[in-house]
């Protein structure tokens, strides 16, 4: 089976499955970690972020301290957004499928999402810890460094986790031989944390159009809780 038909089933008839698990089996070890990872550096004090001081991030104890509410606020709306997003994304995403006027664009346009999907998680770290990307949520306080580490992560391991189910799916229908090795690209590509540094700017690896759009939409949701 091709990509662009693949990519229909799976949205079709695994995406239910794959979002409850997403929610019962990754949600909780996901929050978890990063609530873990928050408060060893917590304890440990601003010398924990010694780390992230060396890529621009200032972050003082006063700050860790004022941003514990938001903390919680950040782990009880995130979650939620990602999930929202991604279920209305679903919806976009088998439409312009369908739209595209012959299966050589089908194809285009589906390894296009992928790119892009896989852009915005390896560079949401990037982008949010140095300001670059807006978030918002009602009752947020702060905008200061651990803020945006905690968003930034929350965000990365939400959507990689995700993703990688997404892909994984696609990988066990795709029969077509270049179609599955670009599939296992993006697989390998999204699972490697390492690469992050190496897609901070690929926000813009491709000119804008529809498939570059949907992914944008997304991102905007998840960021802001705002649609067009």
């Amino acid at each position: 089976m091709n990509l662009a038909d693949s990519m229909k089933k799976v949205l079709k008839n695994n995406s239910q499955n794959i979002f409850t698990d997403f929610w019962q089996e990754d949600l909780k070890t996901i929050l978890k970690d990063v609530g873990r990872d928050v408060a060893q550096m917590a304890k440990s004090g601003a010398g924990a972020f010694r780390g992230l001081k060396t890529n621009g991030i200032k972050i003082t104890s006063k700050e860790m301290l004022e941003s514990a509410s938001d903390t919680l606020l950040i782990f009880k709306i995130l979650p939620k957004r990602v999930y929202q997003g991604f279920a209305e994304f679903k919806e976009a995403l088998v439409q312009e499928v369908d739209n595209q006027p012959d299966q050589k664009q089908k194809t285009i346009f589906s390894l296009k999402v992928i790119g892009a999907l896989t852009s915005f998680t390896l560079g949401t770290v990037y982008s949010i810890k140095r300001g670059k990307t807006d978030f918002s949520f009602s009752g947020l306080k702060r905008r200061n460094a651990i803020t945006q580490f905690i968003v930034a992560e929350v965000v990365f391991k939400l959507s990689q986790v995700l993703i990688l189910r997404f892909l994984t799916e696609l990988e066990k229908e795709v029969t077509n031989p270049e179609d599955l090795k670009s599939v296992r690209y993006f697989i390998d590509l999204i699972s490697d944390r390492s690469k992050v540094e190496a897609a901070k700017n690929s926000e813009a690896f491709v000119e804008a159009d529809k498939a570059i759009e949907i992914v944008e939409n997304l991102k905007r949701f998840i960021m802001t809780g705002k649609k067009i």
